[in-house]
């Protein structure tokens, strides 16, 4: 009987060690739905928070961002309503906005309501647009932390629902990336040419994505073989919105001009400078009609602005858009895409970004153009540690990695960021809009026309919007509100900023003729004037210098009251009027505020030397000598306070020393009074000889 063999067993697998230092890019189907869920569930909570920002504290657009809803979407999209589409209005920006706002006024009657819903439907579809347009690339651990570092990015989130164009125009870009990248169709391809062409008649500078999707194709960069049959299907699509809009402002007797030249202009010769953009459009902008007017003025200034602008918005990204922790990540990142491989596959992007950081380079800088190119800058950062290279692998079973932990890092410092923004934003919405535009709404008659520097009241009390002129009396203000035939003026700190001359209206006290208070709000101060027919008559006050001034710098305290210069100014004043208790008020908050200054103590002694409060004066004094010991002005206020309350040993004692130093005659014949009283006949020959030496008194 012959033996078995006996049967060898399989070797058993290797294990796999509990610590490696790089992970494998692949991943299950288990693990690629649970990235693809979580992507849209931060989508949908993002779109949560937004909304809760919109109808909460967001009741009314900024002065800043906001301000073209008020003086141009809003209108661009009443008009689209009523079947009206006037080319000559989009020589800034398409009409693509205004059209998707019109459209959906039709289901939100509120349209700044429907432009904070259409931010926030925009700001939804980027993170999931972004997320689909990555995992196939980059894998879906990086286009998921791609997602959560644009969520967390602190001008995504503020633009993601306030009333402006940048999400609306950023969702429209990254569907016309995701229909060309992500998909393999020629019906996709010319999709995203016609999506393309809709991104561009939104913002014009999103005219880069005809490039570099002509790049992506005939480069091999997207899913396509035949790529000049593609490559036609894009430009096409493109071309489909296009030509029609071009014919159709030409039927219209004007044409498919930019005005964007402006920009530049103002770039090079105005904001370089220190020029406001207020003072650009009242002195330079008629002199430049075209870009080669901007060119021909001054060439090697443009072009020294250019090649300037081109690095320093590459460092104002890092430093203002994204924030240093979250640019270190990005650089990072861009090593990592080379080293490990994606950047092979994700150079469409980096090409549109680049052609996108091409059309910002002539325009001034701002964290709003530059939002565009978050997405490449956040897939960089998450490509830093959601990259298998360097991951830190720990475990045999479930295989962890350490490395995107490090992610929150950068991620607590944005997050931080962007709480710190919306702080500041929501403080500095101009509620007392809402509150004089309710006054407004309740005593206005129709086709009332309301004058001011923006256009919030106007469209919160529908009413006419009226601008403020370039004026500089009271005379001429008053012209233009009867010529225009005006019934309101509101002032507020817009008004005054841009138009200092007229900082006194913010001081209802300072009664002007034909002017009547109907509201007036505090602490944001503004003021609702009734417009009658005598305005235009000079106000008596007017004729006296220190009251003129005086309410000038009562209203300009009325927007910085914390400011120690304008308290100190505004002590002096009222000390000059006999006000002492307000300019006693006004110099211990400026005190307060700016302690090292000895003007402020110096001046607040001789408030309370008016005043007859001696002891407080001296101790002002003191204060001012002891920040400056060489002061004679706080010693002669120091020997005042004493001699005042009836110390006159030390008041002697603090006079002696600086009897030759003064030129004052009423000190000096003080001087002599006291020493004689007192019999100290050098000190009083001294002042005497003082006296002597400024002449015969006039």
């Amino acid at each position: 009987m012959t033996a078995r063999p006996a049967r060898s067993r399989p070797a058993p697998p290797p294990r796999k060690p509990r610590f490696s230092l790089h992970g494998t890019p692949e991943i299950g189907p288990s693990e690629k739905r649970l990235w693809t869920r979580l992507a849209w569930g931060l989508a949908a909570l993002v779109s949560l928070a937004l909304l809760a920002v919109a109808l909460g504290p967001h009741r009314v657009g900024d002065y800043f961002t906001e301000t073209d809803f008020y003086g141009a979407y809003a209108q661009g999209a009443r008009l689209v309503e009523h079947g009206r589409l006037i080319p000559a209005r989009y020589g800034v920006i398409g009409p693509g906005y205004e059209v998707a706002l019109g459209l959906l006024g039709f289901l939100v009657p509120d349209l700044f309501l429907a432009a904070e819903l259409l931010s926030i439907l925009s700001a939804g579809a980027i993170l999931v647009l972004w997320f689909h347009l990555l995992a196939p690339r980059a894998g879906e651990r990086v286009a998921f932390l791609a997602t959560v570092f644009m969520a967390a990015n602190a001008h995504f989130f503020h633009h993601g629902y306030i009333a402006a164009t940048d999400t609306f125009a950023i969702a429209l870009q990254g569907t016309a990336l995701y229909l060309l990248l992500g998909h393999a169709s020629p019906r996709s391809v010319a999709a995203a040419g016609l999506v393309a062409a809709l991104a561009f008649l939104t913002r014009y500078n999103s005219i880069y994505l005809l490039p570099a999707g002509l790049i992506a194709v005939l480069g091999g960069g997207t899913r396509f073989q035949p790529r000049s049959r593609e490559a036609l299907l894009f430009t096409a699509g493109f071309l489909a919105p296009v030509v029609p809009w071009v014919l159709y402002s030409l039927a219209r007797g004007g044409g498919f001009s930019f005005q964007l030249h402006h920009n530049i202009a103002y770039e090079v010769f105005a904001r370089a400078r220190g020029i406001t953009w207020d003072e650009y459009q009242q002195k330079l902008q008629p002199q430049f009609k075209s870009l080669w007017d901007v060119i021909r003025r001054d060439p090697g200034a443009v072009s020294r602005r250019l090649l300037f602008n081109a690095g320093d918005h590459l460092r104002l990204d890092a430093q203002s858009l994204l924030g240093w922790p979250t640019a270190i990540a990005a650089l990072i990142g861009a090593a990592v895409s080379v080293r490990d491989g994606s950047m092979s596959r994700l150079w469409p992007l980096v090409v549109a970004a680049g052609l996108l950081s091409a059309t910002l380079v002539p325009v001034f800088y701002s964290e709003r153009y530059s939002l565009g190119m978050l997405p490449l800058y956040a897939t960089l950062a998450a490509t830093a540690f959601a990259s298998p290279l360097g991951a830190l692998v720990v475990g045999r079973k479930r295989r962890l990695w350490l490395k995107p932990l490090l992610a929150s890092v950068p991620l607590a410092f944005a997050v931080m960021a962007s709480w710190r923004l919306e702080r500041r934003a929501i403080d500095q919405l101009p509620v007392e809009v809402l509150e004089c535009a309710r006054t407004l709404r309740q005593l206005e008659h129709p086709g009332d026309r309301v004058i001011a520097r923006k256009g919030h009241i106007a469209y919160h009390a529908g009413a006419e919007p009226l601008p403020f002129p370039f004026t500089n009396t009271i005379p001429e203000l008053a012209d233009y509100a009867h010529r225009h035939q005006a019934r309101w003026l509101y002032f507020s700190w817009p008004e005054a900023e841009t138009r200092p001359q007229y900082f006194f209206l913010l001081d209802t006290s300072s009664v002007v003729p034909g002017l009547r208070p109907r509201k007036v709000t505090a602490p944001h101060p503004a003021v609702l004037y009734e417009i009658g027919p005598e305005f235009g008559a000079i106000p008596d006050w007017f004729a006296n210098d220190t009251l003129h001034a005086w309410h000038n710098v009562y209203g300009q305290l009325l927007v910085d009251a914390n400011n120690p210069k304008l308290l100190y100014d505004f002590g002096g004043l009222s000390q000059l009027l006999g006000r002492s208790d307000v300019a006693r008020g006004a110099l211990v908050r400026a005190a307060r505020l700016d302690p090292r200054n000895p003007d402020i103590p110096l001046l607040l002694g001789s408030v309370l030397l008016d005043a007859s409060e001696f002891d407080a004066a001296e101790r002002a004094f003191e204060r001012a000598e002891a920040l400056n010991p060489d002061n004679l002005e706080a010693r002669l206020g120091r020997g005042w306070a004493t001699l005042l309350a009836g110390r006159e040993q030390e008041a002697a004692a603090l006079w002696r020393p600086v009897i030759g130093a003064t030129r004052k005659r009423p000190v000096l014949e003080s001087m002599i009074q006291l020493y004689a009283r007192l019999g100290d006949r050098e000190a009083e020959g001294r002042a005497r000889a003082a006296l002597a030496g400024l002449g015969p008194a006039r």
